[in-house]
């Protein structure tokens, strides 16, 4: 094989790693935990529109979101009938949503302070397991958020 085929494979060796070990983009997540908003609401499968409104972007863009998150293995995309988290998805959601709803509890309860949205969508995706098990097991393993909605729980839970 000549030297330029050898870096060609591993160029695509380096990609496909990449693939499957980069974490997802922020705004990859924010759809992700959309979604699975939905699903404790009640809604066994997720609208276009319901997704659309939830994070504020119009439904031609949150098609072509979606139609992306199904080629990467994150949702199954049904048209005109809904979206459902593959668990691929669903892990990365609650994941999200257990950083967002920790760091709510953390600003209400330990740091008296208002839950400032926009500092806890931009905290949510920069937590690694590792943190979130340390701000759980600080804040005595809470079951709840502030606002009442259920923080999966983390390897560091009982």
């Amino acid at each position: 094989m000549t030297a330029e085929g050898k870096l060609g494979q591993l160029v695509e060796k380096k990609k496909a790693f990449l693939k499957a070990f980069m974490p997802a983009s922020e705004s990859v997540e924010e759809y992700l935990e959309a979604l699975l908003i939905s699903e404790e609401r009640g809604e066994k499968i997720a609208h276009l529109t319901w997704v659309a409104d939830h994070l504020g972007v119009a439904a031609p863009s949150a098609l072509e979101m979606l139609k992306k998150l199904e080629k990467e293995g994150y949702v199954v995309y049904k048209a005109r009938q809904g979206i459902e988290l593959t668990e691929k998805g669903r892990i990365i959601a609650q994941r999200i949503i257990r950083a967002h709803r920790l760091t709510e509890v953390m600003m209400k309860e330990t740091l008296k302070t208002d839950i400032r949205e926009e500092t806890v969508c931009g905290m949510e995706h920069h937590m690694d397991e590792e943190f979130m098990d340390a701000l759980c097991t600080l804040l005595k393993h809470p079951r709840y958020c502030p606002h009442g909605n259920a923080i999966p729980k983390g390897k560091c839970c009982p």
